[in-house]
């Protein structure tokens, strides 16, 4: 199904040597001296960082907890209950950085061979986002690297010769999604994709193996799922939710027009919680908008969302367009990257506009028509 790649020549060797040693290099010198994620504790990291410290000190939880997935506070309670200076949290960071470099690797190397594995790999040691975040607490570098070791483990499902080896790796699978959607819930529409185009390749092409695959990674991901929306739904009081509540919330930043900050004031239970998209502050927003409900109130959101949709239908969408892209081509990172006086994001950024994106582009286009035919030849571009 997929090409097994060729063994590396000496000098494809070498550059992957040296970008190991050169990433990790760079990476450890990042969140041990250049931006270690204890001197940069505010807005969202410090949320992060009080819900570990609530966790490790038993504190119970409430609804206000549901809002964001559980996954990473815990993974930060844990470590902090073995080491309370954050030194382990600090090393574990980088290790998972480390991994996602050797997943994208491995992963371009088994889909595209040899050269776009080595390019991949140069992109991603240099790439400042993939080590930027794992010199903060939040959830992005773990997630990364759970979303990165699924798809993995989904590719090696696929090549497996047994049907019980199908089945182990398809469960590993939906394991390692699971844990992804424990840091951040955006995965499960991509997990859901994935899904559709994978089992329609498969019955298209006539493969074997596709109710094992798909029976395997449903289970692994019910495996996490399953406790996780017993948790959300009962912090919510009754109110069901698969992950955490914070979808109705970015939902209506997303379309509520120009506006930031946003706040929700929930009177009833004397707890306010304050939000801006990263475009109010790329643009420069100062109109905010002020709730009088609970922001894991999800609901009342989509019933603010849905009076913002019908009343203004076509700015919403625009809105909603331009405030997804500018998470994809925005000027510059959220949390900011700024040393030495510099916005060290905004620079990368530009390589981001001039290096990759036009390439990623150019490679989409030219295989689009073969793919949306799904011949044979089109999983690994899909």
């Amino acid at each position: 199904m997929f090409p097994s790649a060729p063994p590396l020549s000496p000098r494809q060797r070498a550059i992957v040597w040296t970008c190991a040693l050169a990433g990790g290099l760079l990476r450890l010198i990042y969140v041990l001296v250049l931006h270690l994620p204890t001197q940069h504790v505010y807005s969202d990291m410090g949320g992060y960082v009080q819900r570990a410290l609530d966790r490790v000190a038993g504190k119970p939880e409430g609804i206000a907890d549901s809002l964001y997935p559980p996954g990473a506070s815990w993974l930060f309670a844990q470590l902090h209950a073995l080491d309370p200076n954050s030194g382990l949290t600090v090393i574990v960071q980088w290790l998972l950085s480390l991994g996602t470099m050797a997943l994208v690797f491995v992963i371009a190397r088994r889909l595209c061979g040899n050269r776009a594995a080595v390019l991949a790999l140069v992109a991603v040691t240099l790439y400042l986002p993939l080590f930027h975040y794992a010199g903060l607490f939040l959830a992005e570098n773990p997630f990364t690297f759970c979303l990165l070791a699924a798809d993995a483990l989904l590719i090696a499902a696929q090549k497996a010769p047994t049907p019980a080896g199908t089945l182990l790796l398809a469960a590993a699978t939906g394991l390692m999604a699971g844990l992804a959607a424990s840091l951040k819930a955006t995965i499960l529409l991509p997990v859901a994709l994935t899904g559709i185009v994978t089992i329609v390749w498969l019955l298209k092409q006539k493969r074997r193996g596709t109710l094992t695959l798909s029976f395997g990674v449903a289970l692994g991901l019910a495996t996490v799922l399953l406790p996780l929306s017993e948790r959300c739904t009962r912090l919510a009081e009754g109110q069901f939710c698969l992950v955490s509540t914070n979808t109705g919330m970015n939902a209506l930043m997303g379309h509520y027009g120009e506006r930031g900050p946003f706040q929700w004031v929930d009177a009833s239970r004397n707890i306010t919680f304050s939000f801006q998209s990263p475009s109010a502050t790329l643009r420069g927003y100062t109109a905010g908008a002020n709730f009088s409900f609970g922001a894991y109130d999800v609901p009342a959101n989509v019933a603010v969302l849905e009076r913002e949709i019908a009343d203004h239908p076509f700015d919403a969408l625009r809105l909603s367009l331009r405030n997804v892209a500018d998470l994809v081509v925005g000027g510059t990172l959220w949390p900011a990257a700024v040393y030495g006086g510099r916005d060290w994001g905004a620079a990368y950024q530009i390589a981001f506009w001039i290096l990759l994106l036009p390439a990623a582009s150019v490679w989409l286009l030219r295989r689009l028509p073969r793919m949306l035919r799904v011949r044979e030849d089109t999983l690994a571009d899909w």
